[in-house]
């Protein structure tokens, strides 16, 4: 077994031996004699209802004795349970059940090695799988880099032999999928230089495995198509805006060849092509980024109903790409695709939902950034109640909220009502992190400001904490420069 905390702990089952058998036998006759001398002062009708009850309970079905949790002991071969594993795995992942999922995936990888034993490729592919599970699954890059680091250290170190091509190909398919998940992990775990080395492997032997006869053309694309666009992803994060636009025009063409013009892979593609060309700063052609968020928005029309969450996903995007171009009239299409947005998360998802409460501080932030002060404050008003209920009363979004309503109250000149508002979000803030955290010491600095403003101090009623800290000094040292006393000299 491996050392990882995800290994599975296969249970130990006791056998019972002949020691406990003649334990088990005592213990009925103990049982017997102990019986036998109570039935001796039983009345006949009372010894007539007892054997009424034994024949009755011995025509019903004896459960099995459980012990230690287990019934009886399971001899399933591990290579059945590890086929299994495997089928169950993947129907949670299509299922979205995501920690069953992972269970399973972690079940496979030490059914995989009883199986197999050390340094087999098929075991590199149950550590490689559960990686790509925790990445794609839970997000968790640092899982995912180390099972893959696993995946590749057993890959490197036995020695793998096909007697197939398709053997080969399997192998080399699993070489692929772990230098894919390292990459990717890398690039999220800011290792860029190991990300590009790890996926420029991944690139290389995909290219030399579709030379391999057993190997189709789509297969071949679809391999190229995931590489490309990670590839595309490391030099987005980068700022290589040229070789990132590459990558993804290259994913763009293979998807359209392949799969045709409205499939539904082109959707992230042209929103990762939209957003390289916001990133460019000045440079950004903010023209071309709205036409790929409206070609995105266009397949997921073509794809999905009206009133659906993934059409208001795509819309979401590109009422972001409109407010990012800072003109009026990208402003009002944003607000219109938002509103849309809100109509569809509140009917699917209710009120009290993250992605209907994301949707209204975005309102917010574009009715600000109009000089609509007064109807983002009502909204953000509205919205406290349902971030208290979903994210906690404590929580990094309610103070979030209530720090934005102190900006809007001191972008008005309303400078009591932007002190209360502050006051609130440090209040959390200190609460959450400590008052030596960065953000509380920002919000109090602000505060500190605002109270420097005699007028806007005498205005706010001071907390127990404040009037003690503005309190002077307690001095334990008496003054001696007079007599002690009302002791007057005479002179």
């Amino acid at each position: 077994m491996s050392d990882s905390g995800d290994q599975l702990l296969m249970p130990i089952v006791e056998v019972p031996g002949e020691g406990r058998l003649e334990t088990a036998r005592s213990d009925e006759l103990s049982t017997y004699r102990s019986t036998e001398d109570s039935e001796g002062d039983a009345s006949p009708a009372e010894h007539e209802q007892e054997e009424t009850n034994k024949s009755s309970s011995t025509r019903r079905k004896r459960k099995p004795k459980v012990r230690n949790g287990h019934h009886g002991i399971d001899m399933t071969p591990p290579d059945k349970l590890l086929r299994k594993a495997e089928k169950k795995a993947r129907q949670y992942t299509e299922d979205k059940k995501i920690n069953k999922a992972i269970k399973e995936l972690i079940r496979c990888t030490a059914l995989a090695r009883i199986v197999y034993r050390d340094g087999h490729w098929k075991l590199a592919e149950a550590y490689a799988n559960l990686a790509k599970g925790y990445f794609d699954l839970k997000g968790y890059a640092p899982q995912a880099q180390y099972h893959a680091e696993n995946a590749k250290t057993i890959m490197l170190s036995g020695v793998q032999t096909s007697s197939s091509y398709q053997d080969k190909a399997s192998i080399m398919k699993v070489l692929i999928i772990i230098y894919h998940i390292l990459g990717r992990a890398q690039t999220k775990l800011k290792k860029y230089p190991e990300a590009d080395q790890s996926l420029q492997r991944a690139e290389k032997i995909a290219t030399e495995r579709g030379k391999l006869p057993s190997i189709t053309s789509d297969e071949c694309d679809e391999t190229d198509i995931k590489i490309a666009i990670s590839l595309g992803r490391l030099h987005a994060r980068q700022q290589k805006f040229a070789s990132a636009t590459t990558y993804f025009e290259k994913a763009k063409d293979l998807i359209e060849q392949s799969q045709g013009g409205d499939s539904i892979d082109l959707i992230p593609v042209y929103q990762d092509l939209g957003r390289v060309e916001q990133s460019k700063g000045k440079h950004a052609n903010h023209e071309r980024a709205i036409e790929m968020y409206l070609q995105a928005h266009s397949v997921a029309g073509a794809n999905y109903s009206e009133g659906t969450v993934e059409l208001a996903d795509t819309a979401q995007a590109l009422a972001t790409a409109y407010s990012n171009t800072g003109d009026p009239d990208g402003e009002t299409s944003a607000e219109s695709y938002l509103n849309e947005c809100l109509a569809t998360y509140q009917s699917i998802h209710g009120p009290d939902h993250p992605q209907t409460l994301e949707i209204q501080d975005e309102l917010a932030r574009l009715m600000v950034r109009t000089e609509r002060e007064e109807e983002a404050l009502s909204l953000l008003r509205s919205t406290i109640a349902s971030k208290r209920e979903v994210y906690g009363e404590f929580s990094d979004e309610v103070a979030d909220t209530y720090k934005l309503m102190g900006s809007v109250h001191l972008s008005r000149g309303d400078m009591e009502k932007a002190l209360k508002s502050l006051k609130k979000c440090y209040l959390i803030q200190s609460t959450a992190y400590g008052e030596n955290h960065k953000k509380a010491k920002e919000t109090q600095q602000t505060i500190d400001i605002l109270m420097a403003n005699p007028a806007v101090a005498s205005s706010v009623p001071k907390t127990k904490k404040e009037e003690m800290q503005s309190r002077p000094r307690f001095n334990t040292i008496v003054n001696r420069s007079g007599n002690v006393g009302g002791y007057m000299p005479q002179l």
